[in-house]
């Protein structure tokens, strides 16, 4: 499998889509291949940038060329809003890393190729630009990994003899041609234990057996002082103190929480308004 290092230099962006109404965007990028989060990295959030961040991040990937050559492999860029309620998506840009291969190998450059795409949004759109840098390293294979062994090949040792799996069942009780008389039991070998062999007569009947004492109850025991039932519950007094103080503390955290999700919430609001109708984007 011949693979090869990709270095990226994930560098700015400019005039991209700002999906806060109030306040400046705080913007990030998270890069994968093929969108799988196993392979994702994310830039530093570059905070109050707006809708021109600037990140200069570096990161490296592992590829696998022949996939790549059959376009089966592709840069994915996610750029997004860092927020309070859940971070926004603002955009995204895919890179087939072939079109970078046959870029490096047209030219045979050493030093970093700086490219920029357009930053596709969900409806469709296009707004903005996306700047990034990029380097591949030296070839290398991977061994391949050996096949794994026919089944039964840990089940012999050396000399050919097969390893049991269980110990040998233990000795059972001798047959008829042991020697003892019809109708008799052994004892049980020394070590073993079990349940015990039936008393004379058998076992008594199955089932539940009527008991000797009528009624319901202990005998023999006079009932608890106060009765049956459970004893009442004493309920705890009510504390006094800080009601004025902690009711104002918490009046005023809870007004601030819900400033912070209102005005996210308008945000999206007026998002959803403008992409349905009053779509700025061109």
């Amino acid at each position: 499998m011949e693979l090869r290092p990709l270095e990226l230099r994930v560098i700015s962006a400019k005039d991209i889509k700002d999906v806060n109404l109030f306040t400046k965007m705080d913007v990030y990028v998270v890069v994968s291949i093929n969108g799988d989060h196993r392979t994702a990295q994310k830039t530093p959030v570059h905070k109050e940038s707006g809708s021109n961040p600037n990140w200069n991040c570096t990161m490296k990937f592992t590829i696998d060329e022949t996939a790549a050559y059959q376009n089966h492999h592709n840069l994915v860029f996610r750029l997004k809003s860092n927020r309070v309620f859940g971070d926004k998506e603002i955009g995204s840009v895919q890179v087939p890393i072939r079109e970078l291969l046959d870029q490096e190998n047209g030219n045979g450059k050493v030093d970093h190729q700086h490219v920029s795409f357009s930053v596709m949004l969900a409806n469709g759109k296009t707004k903005g630009v996306f700047n990034f840098a990029y380097r591949f390293g030296e070839k290398f294979s991977m061994p391949a990994l050996p096949p794994p062994p026919f089944p039964g090949a840990g089940s012999y040792k050396h000399g050919g003899k097969p390893v049991m799996a269980y110990p040998p069942p233990p000795t059972g009780y001798p047959g008829p041609s042991s020697g003892h008389p019809k109708g008799t039991y052994p004892p049980p070998p020394q070590g073993m234990t079990g349940y015990p062999y039936p008393p004379p007569g058998g076992y008594p009947p199955y089932g539940y057996q009527q008991g000797t004492v009528p009624g319901y109850g202990y005998q023999g025991y006079p009932p608890p002082q106060g009765g049956y039932g459970y004893p009442q519950v004493q309920q705890p007094q009510k504390s006094k103190k800080g009601g004025m103080g902690a009711g104002l503390g918490l009046g005023l955290a809870g007004g601030l929480l819900g400033g912070m999700l209102i005005g996210d919430m308008v945000d999206d609001a007026y998002e959803a308004g403008v992409e349905n109708g009053l779509d700025y984007d061109y």
